[in-house]
C-alpha cells in the first residue's frame, strides 16, 4: 500500500527507508540526504505488512513544476512493484494539484525506467551526492 505521509509516525517510517537505502546502500551522506525541502514536500510512504519499504517525495518548484524526489525501495523488496507504483502515486497527485510540466534527477542507470512514464532526458549526466544523475522532464496538458 502506498499513501500519503500524514503523521510523524508515517514521516518516520519515510526517513528509515532513505536512510536505508540512500544512506547506509548508496553511501550519501546524512548532509546530502536531508535537505532544506523536507518540510515543504509531500511525503509518500509504501508499506507491507506495516513495514516500511518504499519511500518518494513531491515538491513543487516556484515556477510551478513539480519535481519527483526521493523515490526508494528497501532491497529485499525490489522487484514487487513497489517503485512503479510509487512514481504513479506522485504523478497522480502531481497532476491531481494542476502540474503541466514534472522533472527529476534520475540516477543514470533508471533512465529507461522513467522512460516508461514519459519522461525524457535532457542534458548530460551530472553529478549529485557523487552519483552519476541526469534531469528527466515531461511534459502534462489538460487541454
Amino acid at each position: 500500500m502506498i499513501r500519503i505521509a500524514r503523521s510523524q509516525e508515517d514521516i518516520l517510517k519515510v526517513m528509515v527507508v532513505r536512510g536505508i537505502v540512500f544512506i547506509e546502500e548508496q553511501g550519501v551522506d546524512w548532509e546530502g540526504e536531508i535537505d532544506e525541502f523536507e518540510g515543504e514536500s509531500t511525503h509518500f510512504l509504501g508499506e507491507c505488512e506495516g513495514q516500511p519499504v518504499a519511500a518518494g517525495r513531491l515538491r513543487f518548484l516556484p515556477d510551478g513544476r513539480a519535481k519527483l524526489e526521493r523515490i526508494a525501495v528497501r532491497p529485499a523488496w525490489r522487484g514487487r512493484g513497489y517503485a512503479r507504483r510509487m512514481v504513479e502515486h506522485l504523478l497522480d497527485e502531481a497532476l491531481r494539484q494542476g502540474a503541466q510540466r514534472l522533472t527529476l534527477h534520475a540516477q543514470v542507470y533508471l533512465e529507461d525506467f522513467y522512460a516508461t512514464f514519459g519522461f525524457q532526458r535532457q542534458g548530460g549526466i551530472f553529478r549529485e551526492c557523487e552519483i552519476d544523475h541526469i534531469l528527466m522532464i515531461r511534459e502534462d496538458s489538460n487541454e
